[in-house]
């Protein structure tokens, strides 16, 4: 079997993930950078049409790290270090439809998130957990990388998707 799907959702993640950082809003800056702590107790800004459901605060309790907001929905080290970091990516809705999650390399489950499918992916930018949302809901990925701790990673992100599923 080909490894292409998995390389073909890297690249798409990619996209999403540079896409999701790039033209925000230059007034949101100093709120959406504070540090932990700061005045970025509600999500942050990532555009016009959608907000980051995550905030300061909650990343850097997960990761138990000093984390600042550096535009789209991402995070890394208020330290300036690239680990930990967390990504936050909202999917094309075909991600758990017409593609299927498997045909991307998610092969393996994860219990207990209220969704209609949730599965992880370990990757070496971290583990990726995809929520597929019940209802209408948009799907999204979440990626968290803490010094390459398989474990974690995995335990980070399912925490923070949980935040994520529930805020909506």
């Amino acid at each position: 079997m080909s490894r292409r799907p998995g390389w073909l959702f890297a690249g798409i993640l990619s996209i999403f993930v540079i896409g999701c950082g790039s033209g925000g809003n230059s007034a949101e800056a100093p709120a959406a950078s504070a540090p932990a702590g700061g005045p970025a107790s509600t999500p942050v800004a990532a555009g016009a049409d959608n907000a980051c459901p995550l905030t300061v605060e909650q990343v850097s309790g997960v990761t138990g790290t000093a984390m600042t907001h550096t535009g789209g929905c991402t995070f890394f080290p208020a330290s300036g270090r690239d680990i930990p970091h967390v990504f936050y990516v909202l999917q094309v809705p075909m991600v758990c439809t017409s593609i299927k999650p498997a045909d991307l390399g998610f092969k393996e489950a994860v219990d207990g998130l209220a969704t209609s499918g949730a599965y992880v992916l370990d990757q070496l930018d971290g583990s990726h957990v995809l929520v597929c949302p019940t209802g209408n809901g948009r799907a999204f990925d979440i990626v968290v990388d803490i010094k390459g701790d398989k474990a974690a990673n995995r335990e980070a992100a399912v925490a923070l998707a949980k935040q994520v599923i529930a805020r909506r």
